[in-house]
């Protein structure tokens, strides 16, 4: 035997040891005393024949031992009368392929191996939480939407085509999909967070969350929560502000990442904005402190998608009468350009805009106002759609802290770029 597979075996030999202690560790622990069941000793042996079998890859070996070892586990697990379930025969299953994947020639075997053993023993350990989570926490309304979530995202989404389609390649299915995706993935970790959390801390950091992700969206789903129970209004206006005062420190490290000449010239205003937003959130927050903690939520849908495809509809809308204008009026208007993009998508004109910086056609500081014109677009389209979508009422609120922040930025704007 060459020092090459002596090296291998006792590798294999190690990680078999590691496993079979690990699972075989919770399950003796997980018995309650006087309880017949394998143990550690037992789950040892069984990752040892595993990685024999995997260092041979002989499959007959293989599927001789597997079978050998199902067969002294459905023995004893019969020759027991007060065992229920079979979830450590399973695991010593799992614990034999692992022992096998361990010691097999697949590159990534090992770390494949030791990191699924780690899941293993995470989810047997989590078994009385995992319990009371099916059981008792997640109702059977919101397991069976969350199925349709994730149906809409691993099954509807990679079947639909890329595009483009239609007049100037403005429709992209995949594109508006995501969008559709984005405003329903908002909504429904928002309903969670709000169940779990309670409706001022979950609300609050679904609007971080939902901010960071797509601050349009964010706006969508909580004006959407705003129409649907007005009572929690002031916590609803704060979490809006708060999702799109998260929009400016997001575009800035965008900005950062695609062109760092750009971002140390937006730096500045941006910034601004950002403090602007986060001392109007604060000031809210002041103003609710003391309030009324909200009644309990009502047990609603926590996946709705036709109010996802209604903005869905409306972003392909925008999208189309942006580059129908573009398309008019010629590459030329930039800042035209800009302000149309920035209505859909601010986070495409910052691309574009970076672009056109780094091939010389726009200076820096005519880049960063068409930055700040796209920003401005989405702002109005956001109060556009919390008027659509929620009410009036959050609307002029929301106007009124864009308009707060955009002076603020406007103020630093002068400052940096005199006349």
């Amino acid at each position: 035997m060459s020092l090459m597979d002596l090296h291998q075996v006792v590798r294999a030999a190690a990680e078999a040891l590691l496993i079979g202690f690990l699972v075989g560790a919770e399950r003796e622990a997980s018995h309650e005393e006087g309880e017949r069941q394998p143990g550690v000793r037992d789950f040892i042996l069984i990752a040892l024949v595993g990685a024999v079998c995997g260092l041979l890859q002989n499959p007959w070996l293989t599927v001789a031992s597997l079978v050998s070892i199902a067969g002294l586990l459905a023995v004893f697990h019969f020759q027991v009368a007060d065992r229920s379930g079979i979830t450590t025969e399973m695991a010593a299953v799992a614990t034999f392929c692992l022992g096998y994947l361990a010691a097999s020639p697949f590159a990534a075997g090992r770390q494949l191996a030791v990191g699924l053993t780690l899941v293993i023993v995470f989810f047997l350990e989590a078994k009385r939480a995992l319990h009371r989570l099916v059981r008792q926490t997640v109702s059977e309304i919101e397991f069976n939407h969350t199925l349709r979530f994730l149906a809409l995202i691993f099954i509807v989404y990679p079947l639909l085509p890329e595009g483009p389609y239609g007049p100037f390649d403005f429709f992209r299915p995949r594109q508006v999909w995501l969008f559709v995706i984005l405003v329903s993935s908002i909504s429904y970790a928002g309903y969670f967070l709000e169940r779990f959390l309670g409706a001022r801390a979950g609300l609050r950091l679904a609007g971080v969350v939902g901010g960071l992700a797509s601050s349009t969206a964010a706006t969508a789903s909580l004006a959407r929560t705003c129409r649907e129970q007005p009572e929690k209004f002031p916590l609803i206006w704060q979490a809006t502000v708060v999702a799109n005062t998260m929009q400016f420190p997001r575009v800035l490290a965008l900005v950062y990442v695609v062109n760092p000449a750009l971002g140390n010239a937006a730096a500045p205003t941006l910034l601004a904005m950002t403090a602007a937003g986060a001392l109007f959130s604060l000031a809210l927050l002041r103003a609710e402190r003391g309030g009324t903690q909200p009644s309990g939520m009502d047990l609603r849908n926590p996946f709705r998608l036709r109010p996802a495809l209604q903005f869905g509809a409306l972003f392909s809308a925008i999208l189309l009468m942006s580059k129908t204008a573009a398309s008019a009026f010629g590459s030329g208007a930039f800042y035209l350009v800009s302000a149309l993009g920035g209505s859909a998508d601010a986070d495409a004109v910052v691309l574009s805009a970076s672009d056109l910086l780094r091939g010389g056609a726009v200076s820096a500081g005519a880049a960063q106002a068409g930055v700040l014109l796209a920003l401005l677009a989405n702002a109005v389209v956001k109060v556009l759609i919390a008027a659509y979508a929620g009410s009036a009422r959050l609307a002029f609120r929301l106007a009124a802290a864009f308009a707060v922040i955009f002076a603020a930025g406007a103020v630093v704007w002068w400052i940096a770029n005199p006349a």
